[in-house]
């Protein structure tokens, strides 16, 4: 059911597209939720193994007129008319691409953002645009959208020529609510390789072949870029005519809505890995490149980063211990003497480079609780040197720090994290 509130005024909507999942969103003009709906996207996977992941993007338009189907029923069963609703925007996973022909269907799945195949395509790419990585403060990646738009320009020739435009999920999802193609917002760009400093594609991307026709026009976040179109409002039951605006990144969406405000503020998600995005008045270049810069609009900058370390650590060293007793226990063993790294895998890649670095304690301990304590001790060490690392290039320092993701649900370690960076922190 929709929430019961008396004189309800405007309302927003955001729908998200996450990896397993769609959510949408009904808020007031003060960021209250006035209704919710979560569709799974279970069946969207087409290949995830070997490095390769591949979703449907049919299946994600699907699941989102499902999602807002369910939204929309929420909110006229709670007597809230259609015409309280103002606009929409679309947030989805960054570096996710699809290939679209020239009525906007989909010519293969959708690469998603953690398909890994592209790393020598990203390395390419370095080289090509070396001036321009400099430039930016960046390196490209596998995860870029750029290198998979340039694997299969290499690699599925047939695809590619019948392709008329790139997009992004988000952009894909925006485009079918509106019933045309061809934006996207210079948060998703980024990844493939619009220069947010001139606001424009870069030259350099004419050295690939057949790509910068494939492009899209970009244009803000924020931005109305069109209204839902007849048949959109046919499958979703959104009102025709709502006005439809560019959206961002999951990640630039969702250090946008943790509260963060001003110069030196971070949002910080300690999940499976750690996540890093600050607010800043510049530019953030990184000498190696670990660091790339989101921008807002209005001149404010997101630099960012992301560490491998995280809570991955917790199923791997703890598997199905009672997390609740292991916090109570160790609250009383800080500060640890002992130094940890935790690290449940081979390879660093923020706050520094290290494809062979592996987690360590030392020194070896027998004591579960003592170990938790050290590891959890460990994770806000890690997290220290990030804002270190991000403050040095940002020129920012002190800023307040708003911290979502599972690991903040533990009292315990978010007063070990605030106490170990010295931050003042907030859950939101």
């Amino acid at each position: 059911m929709a929430k019961e509130k008396c004189g309800v005024g405007d309302l927003l909507i955001g729908v998200d597209l996450g990896t397993g999942g769609v959510r949408s969103m009904a808020v007031d003009v003060s960021g209250e939720v006035v209704a919710s709906s979560t569709v799974s996207l279970e069946g969207a996977t087409v290949v995830d193994e070997g490095g390769i992941h591949e979703q449907s993007p049919l299946f994600w338009w699907e699941a989102t007129c499902r999602g807002v189907r369910e939204l929309m029923g929420k909110l006229a069963s709670g007597g809230i008319p259609k015409d309280n609703l103002k606009g929409l925007a679309v947030d989805g996973t960054s570096g996710t691409v699809v290939f679209l022909d020239r009525i906007g269907e989909p010519l293969r799945p959708g690469i998603m953002y953690n398909d890994a195949r592209s790393g020598e395509e990203a390395d390419g790419l370095n080289d090509l645009a070396a001036g321009f990585c400099e430039k930016l403060g960046y390196r490209f990646a596998a995860s870029f959208a750029l290198a998979k738009i340039d694997w299969v320009r290499r690699n599925e020739s047939e695809s590619f020529e019948k392709t008329v435009c790139c997009l992004h999920q988000g952009d894909f999802i925006e485009g079918r609510l509106c019933g045309e193609f061809g934006l996207s917002d210079y948060s998703n760009a980024l990844k493939t390789g619009y220069d947010l400093v001139e606001e424009e594609w870069p030259d350099w991307i004419g050295n690939l072949p057949g790509v910068r026709e494939r492009l899209p026009r970009v244009v803000a976040p924020g931005m109305q870029i069109g209204q839902v179109c007849g048949v959109a409002a046919e499958q979703t039951w959104l009102p025709e005519g709502l006005p439809v605006v560019a959206g961002a990144t999951d990640g630039t969406a969702a250090c946008v809505a943790s509260g963060v405000r001003r110069p030196g503020d971070y949002n910080t998600t300690l999940g499976t890995t750690l996540v890093f995005k600050g607010i800043s008045e510049k530019l953030g270049r990184h000498p190696k490149g670990l660091i790339y810069s989101h921008k807002l609009p209005g001149g404010l900058w997101l630099p960012g980063a992301a560490s491998n370390t995280g809570g991955e650590w917790i199923e791997a060293e703890f598997p199905g211990a009672d997390l609740g007793k292991m916090d109570a226990a160790a609250r009383e063993r800080f500060p640890s003497a002992c130094v940890a790294y935790p690290l449940a895998r081979r390879g660093e890649r923020f706050p520094f480079l290290a494809e062979e670095a592996e987690g360590f304690c030392i020194p070896e301990l027998w004591d579960d609780i003592e170990r938790y304590a050290a590891y959890l001790q460990g994770t806000a060490l890690v997290e220290r040197m990030a804002y270190e690392v991000i403050d040095k290039v940002a020129g920012t320092s002190g800023g307040e720090v708003y911290r979502p993701g599972g690991g903040s649900r533990s009292d315990v370690w978010m007063q070990c994290r605030a106490d170990v960076t010295g931050r003042t922190v907030h859950r939101p």
